[in-house]
């Protein structure tokens, strides 16, 4: 055998299928069964970060490898000794349109033709320009498209083991020469010339989670904290790569969304959905006073942590109304998105046009950090009802949201408030125009019954993991290669270790998923 890969995830199937394609003989081996295949991306909303893209040229959009730099340094906030994560930043900048858009395109896979402006800048941090693409048919077309491709190199070099646990690395004089682990028959034993661990992050660990929360910015980790991924992504080959002496840095990096809700439905006892919180609603602190200055959705989510956090609860409250809700609410995933899932362009256009009113009801019907009331006190009560031991200050809620409401009412023109000047920002540029709402007044006027959302925390992404160089051989700790070991995807903080710093700019996590498992394909082609 030439190659094992431990994991079955979008990394794992890319670096598979071009290494057998290229005459290798590779086996996966993945823990789930085979419809687990893809990993996470199964159910991912497919948005990736592209640098002057055919998409962003069709815009008018002068997106450039030195703007997008410049972004990604002041957002990331590398540390010392990082050079590593840096030059992979660097390359997926260089490389994400011919290797990762250019290649999915000639899968068959295509993007929505307006690119999307997530994480933007404010106060000179954060994307300044759209690079956000949707993948239409999200994360399972991408699956499908590999799936389909893997399947048809099984037994031509490619071989799939799934339901097979890998728990240990086989050494010799130094070196990984394979893999040790159990299945339904019991123990096992393989050995390659290249071990290539592709098997995520650790996430899915909550106790992981707090004991890397990093409490010079978020304080005590929460117990109240949701769970983005299932519990089996817990990082245990990371520690393993640890404990035989490979360098396993930047844990404390982490995606943690602060709008998080809890699954209704969910496959896990903490199981929590990430929203795309409403960019027209008022974001208030736990006890229903807004934040000041306000806090904005769709800027920098590590920061929105650090102020929720800061508050003395881990939790806060996106005050609006049902006809808000509806056109601006989503769910990060490609469940909650069936049109974009489906590739239903007419459903698309109608709820960009309409809102998407199904998503608003469920949301309304079935979460269980939703409440609804008619009025300001009714809702401040019934938001009480759901946190008794941190009750709403009813007065600051109604003071706060009619002063929002009464400068609405006095016209654009007349706009001082920093998140009604932001709105009028985000809306001059089309894509997120069709998405935001008009100025719709919290409480004024008829829009519906007032919502409010408890969002808590969500962890969903390891920015930090394996150390790696840049041809994907793990590092030890001396900064000497461990011969025969590589490291992809999210178990090499999407490449090097953390390519991220502190913080994605949105879009890269999918993207250096594709990047990493093209390179090491690559780097094994190279050694002979």
């Amino acid at each position: 055998m030439d190659v094992i890969i431990v994991g079955g995830g979008i990394s794992a199937l890319v670096a598979a299928v071009e290494l057998a394609r290229d005459g290798r003989r590779v086996t996966i081996y993945e823990l789930q069964g085979r419809d687990w295949l893809g990993g996470q991306c199964r159910d991912a909303f497919g948005g990736i970060f592209f640098v002057d893209s055919p998409e962003q040229r069709r815009l008018g959009i002068r997106d450039s490898f030195e703007l997008a730099w410049q972004d990604w340094q002041g957002y990331a906030d590398f540390g010392p000794d990082s050079a590593h994560q840096q030059a992979w930043a660097r390359r997926y900048i260089e490389r994400c349109v011919p290797d990762v858009r250019d290649w999915l395109v000639g899968r068959g896979l295509g993007f929505l033709p307006v690119a999307n402006w997530a994480e933007r800048a404010r106060d000179g941090r954060g994307n300044r320009l759209p690079r956000f693409h949707l993948l239409w048919g999200c994360g399972p077309a991408l699956v499908s498209a590999l799936v389909r491709e893997a399947e048809n190199l099984e037994g031509r070099g490619l071989t799939i083991h799934c339901e097979h646990r890998v728990e240990d690395l086989i050494l010799e004089s130094g070196q990984v020469v394979g893999v040790r682990g159990s299945n339904a028959l019991g123990e096992f034993e393989a050995r390659a010339e290249h071990v290539v661990i592709a098997a995520g992050g650790r996430t899915g660990d909550l106790a992981k989670v707090r004991a890397s929360w990093p409490r010079d910015e978020w304080g005590t980790p929460p117990e109240d904290l949701l769970g983005g991924v299932w519990p089996h992504i817990d990082g245990h080959l990371q520690d393993v790569v640890a404990d035989e002496g490979g360098s396993v840095v930047n844990l404390e990096n982490m995606w943690v969304y602060a709008a998080g809700v809890a699954h209704w439905d969910g496959d896990f006892p903490e199981h929590g959905l990430a929203l795309i919180p409403p960019k027209s609603g008022l974001w208030m602190r736990a006890d229903g006073s807004r934040f000041d200055p306000p806090q904005l959705a769709g800027y920098d989510t590590r920061d929105a942590v650090s102020r929720i956090m800061a508050t003395g609860r881990p939790w806060s409250w996106m005050v609006l109304n049902r006809e808000i809700l509806a056109k601006e609410g989503a769910i990060q995933g490609a469940r909650f998105n069936p049109a974009f899932r489906e590739q239903r362009k007419l459903h698309v256009a109608r709820d960009l046009l309409r809102g998407n009113v199904a998503l608003a009801d469920e949301l309304i019907s079935r979460c269980p950090d939703v409440v609804t009331g008619p009025d300001l006190a009714t809702l401040a009560e019934r938001m009480t009802e759901l946190t008794p031991g941190t009750p709403i200050d009813a007065a600051a809620l109604i003071r706060d949201v009619t002063a929002y409401d009464a400068e609405i009412a006095r016209g654009r023109r007349l706009f001082s408030d920093p998140q009604l000047v932001a709105l009028r920002n985000v809306r001059a540029f089309l894509g997120d125009r069709l998405r935001t709402s008009a100025f719709v007044p919290i409480a004024a006027g008829d829009h519906g019954e007032l919502v409010a959302i408890r969002l808590r925390p969500v962890a969903r992404k390891t920015l930090g993991g394996i150390e790696t160089d840049e041809r994907c051989r793990v590092l030890r700790a001396d900064g000497e290669v461990l011969p025969g070991l590589y490291a992809i995807g999210e178990a090499a903080g999407f490449g090097g270790g953390g390519m991220h710093g502190k913080r994605t700019l949105e879009g890269t996590l999918l993207g250096g998923c594709v990047l990493t498992g093209r390179e090491l394909a690559r780097a094994v082609a190279a050694s002979g």
